[in-house]
């Protein structure tokens, strides 16, 4: 008897040894929570048309459990042992080209997320379906019918005569529609001839015509200032010698970075290329992409909030090359643009760009990814780069750094005043919402007949209901967080759950009963105390609880943009995209909200966040005043905020986190564990914890480590227990190669909920 036989490919026991055979294998990443991929063989009948990218049903498991997949291969070669066929194909055709499938796989390694679920995300659900799209029947000879052609003919009648000949002219399949027309004949006709198998028919899916008229460009009044023409030198020196390259464009709030991108992306559009400018988030940008949309002729706008047939029938066109420009949210780092020349990456320090849900990428680092594999350059821009952009500008070869320094015409930046709320609280009786100085500084803006945005970021009425008496805080049933009073609706609300319960007014507990407190300050709270200070002032709060769609948003940006809204008030809704002339005065109305958190970034996320909102004061003729209102007025990003020192702050944030071991110089994977039973959760995440170092170990893996298990800084969220643990590398390279290891000895397997977050942005 011959010797069991174990394949390496299909982990199949054989007792005898297979008969040699050769013929297509298709390579597929099947949709399991496994990271492999499995070959199988191709059935003739998909042959000639099974494509990389292309969806197919295939059998998996002992019993042959049909799951779908994703081609990301095919080949011919021999196989000494059985292989199973494809069962089918899903699409019609495929939807992703080799590139995509190629930065899937980059995207699938880098970011510890089975090959199948990334390329799940790369194609929109509603792309795959073909929603938006119209039915087109195409007709083409069958063999009978080129026999029949073959002899004399003479017993077909002239009409079907003529359809064979039409359709005999060409290679390709003829649509239904221009053969009625060019042979005048009638579709029962045609029908008979499909009847009789001499014309076969071939439905595809198609684009409906694009009823858009074609953009007006339109052309500012103004001229690229110095900064501006060396920064685009150094991007078209890239893009006119090809290949890859990273350039950070840094400039100060009202510098002129948008007309940078407009610039770079006319070099790639005058030689035939297609360009990509992604932005954190549509609603946020909606100038931006006014802006932008004006400047081209062809543009596709990618974001979420498109229809599924708008998102299927743009997709369509960006791969068909009829638009040459994409502008986008994250889905946008996908677009199948077939002659990509360049992409643009705006405000790349934004945490919107990271993907909450595997696999969770970072916008900013798949475009360089693609830059990297397509060879072509990537353009980074901020006021505040994120600090490992920062360090990398200076530090790594293919990156490149220009500054921008000045405004578009040399307006100063405005003034920014610390206000030290402990001051304010000891001088007057009770909460203070708005000190001395802001509401002096707010009026006189006011009474000049200029406009003024607010930041408070925090959304609601109060976000801490509290009883004196016993000192118990109203919190979620279902997360270790306060729920936060919602003035409009008369409910508190769990911003994490969701979940919504009517405002107490008295402490639930059965020996106290007494009146609750509302502490903290939303942005109904401070709306309501400026309406009670100016009462004739016209005000309009942004936030998620007042924008929910875009068409309002629009709205509010016209009206105040229009004059005819004073004050915004609102979260980092007011803080992001807008550009108004007007604005004389911005007022942070609680900083502390950002800077006093766990995560390790919460300096660098104040400074940004003071950076960018106090960048939209003074960006005209007005000068501009901030006011930032603290009980922390030492925090380091505040001190260094109110100087405008960007680059001061990034060089104490960097030597902080080189002392401790954290990006950019470690690498990091957060791991969080979580269940409903709080004694499971923790000894699943010690246990998971050991695992990983005892691989460390085995690795031999210098500079690596694991810190935790913890608690989460919100321990308990829907329900659910929360441990996390992070796992510290020296670089990305070796992170890689711990978590293939810990996926191959599946070592990260475990009876509770595991969510792998590479490269976090948030500790939450």
């Amino acid at each position: 008897m011959a010797e069991p036989q174990i394949d390496d490919r299909s982990g199949r026991l054989w007792i005898e040894e297979g008969e040699q055979r050769r013929g297509l294998i298709a390579e597929v990443a099947p949709l399991i929570p496994v990271q492999r991929t499995d070959s199988f063989a191709v059935p003739e009948e998909m042959a000639l048309r099974l494509q990389i990218g292309r969806r197919v049903r295939v059998p998996v498991g002992a019993r042959g459990r049909l799951v779908e997949g994703f081609v990301v291969g095919v080949d011919e070669g021999p196989w000494d042992h059985t292989l199973r066929p494809i069962a089918e194909t899903v699409d019609a055709e495929s939807f992703l080209t080799p590139e995509l499938v190629a930065l899937g796989r980059e995207i699938s390694v880098h970011y510890a997320c089975p090959l199948g679920k990334t390329l799940k995300a790369v194609t929109p659900e509603d792309v795959r379906r073909a929603r938006g799209l119209k039915n087109v029947r195409y007709l083409r000879l069958t063999e009978a019918g080129r026999r029949l052609l073959g002899g004399d003919g003479s017993e077909l009648p002239p009409k079907r005569a003529t359809v064979l000949r039409t359709l005999a002219e060409g290679a390709e399949p003829v649509a239904e529609e221009s053969v009625l027309t060019s042979c005048g004949v009638s579709r029962s006709l045609l029908r008979t001839l499909v009847r009789s198998g001499l014309v076969a028919v071939e439905v595809r899916k198609e684009s409906v015509p694009d009823a858009e008229e074609p953009t007006a460009v339109r052309e500012p009044d103004y001229e690229l200032n110095e900064e501006q023409r060396n920064a685009l030198a150094v991007i078209g020196s890239q893009i006119a010698r090809g290949g890859f390259g990273v350039t950070l464009v840094h400039g100060v709030s009202g510098s002129g970075k948008t007309e940078v991108y407009i610039h770079a992306i006319r070099r790639v559009l005058v030689e035939g290329k297609q360009a990509i400018l992604l932005v954190p988030e549509i609603v946020l940008t909606t100038q931006l992409v006014v802006r932008l949309a004006e400047r081209f002729e062809r543009v596709a706008v990618l974001h979420s909030r498109l229809t599924g047939a708008e998102r299927s029938r743009m997709w369509r066109r960006i791969a068909e090359g009829e638009r040459n420009v994409v502008i986008g949210t994250r889905s946008a780092v996908f677009a199948p643009c077939p002659r990509l020349g360049l992409i643009c990456v705006d405000e790349e320090q934004e945490s919107s760009y990271k993907n909450l849900q595997a696999p969770r990428f970072h916008v900013r680092d798949v475009a360089i990814m693609r830059g990297k594999l397509n060879g072509i350059p990537v353009v980074l821009g901020s006021a505040t780069p994120a600090v490992e952009t920062f360090y990398h500008s200076e530090h790594r070869p293919d990156y490149r750094k220009v500054v921008l320094r000045r405004r578009v015409r040399d307006n100063p930046l405005p003034k920014v005043y610390l206000v030290d709320m402990r001051d304010e609280l000891a001088q007057r009786k009770g909460p203070v919402v708005l000190s001395e100085p802001m509401r002096r500084m707010l009026g006189e803006a006011l009474d000049r007949g200029e406009q003024a945005v607010l930041l408070v970021n925090r959304r609601g009425l109060a976000h801490r209901i509290f009883c004196p008496a016993c000192k118990t805080r109203v919190t979620c049933p279902n997360c270790q967080v306060g729920l936060v009073a919602h003035r409009a609706t008369g409910q508190s609300v769990c911003h994490y759950c969701l979940a919504r319960f009517p405002t107490p007014t008295h402490c639930a507990n059965v020996n106290c009963r007494q009146p609750l407190l509302y502490l903290g300050l939303g942005t109904q709270r401070v709306e309501d105390v400026l309406a009670e200070r100016f009462p004739r002032v016209r005000i309009a709060r942004v936030d998620s609880d007042t924008m929910t769609h875009r068409a309002r948003y629009q709205r509010v940006i016209e009206d105040f943009s229009a004059r005819r809204i004073d004050v915004l008030v609102g979260t980092q809704m007011v803080a992001k995209g807008l550009d108004f002339p007007h604005v004389s005065f911005v007022g942070v109305v609680d900083a502390d909200a950002t800077g006093l958190t766990f995560d390790f970034r919460a300096q660098e996320k104040l400074f940004q966040l003071i950076t960018q909102v106090a960048g939209r004061a003074g960006r005209a003729d007005t000068p501009g005043r901030v006011v930032v209102q603290t009980a922390a007025p030492d925090l380091p990003a505040l001190r260094y905020a109110v100087r405008h020192d960007y680059e001061g702050f990034v060089r104490s944030e960097l030597a902080a986190r080189r002392k401790i071991g954290l990006p950019p110089f470690r690498r990091l994977a957060r791991l969080v564990v979580s269940h409903k039973r709080h004694d499971t959760t923790c000894t699943e995440a010690e246990a998971l914890a050991d695992r990983i170092r005892e691989t460390i170990g085995r690795m031999n893996l210098p500079n690596s480590d694991v810190l935790g298990p913890n608690p989460c800084a919100i321990a308990r969220l829907r329900g659910k227990y929360r441990y996390d643990l992070l796992i510290r590398t020296a670089d990305a390279s070796r992170l890689r190669m711990l978590m293939a290891r810990l996926e191959t000895d599946r070592a990260l397997r475990t009876s509770a909920t595991l969510i792998v977050d590479v490269d976090p942005v948030s500790m939450h």
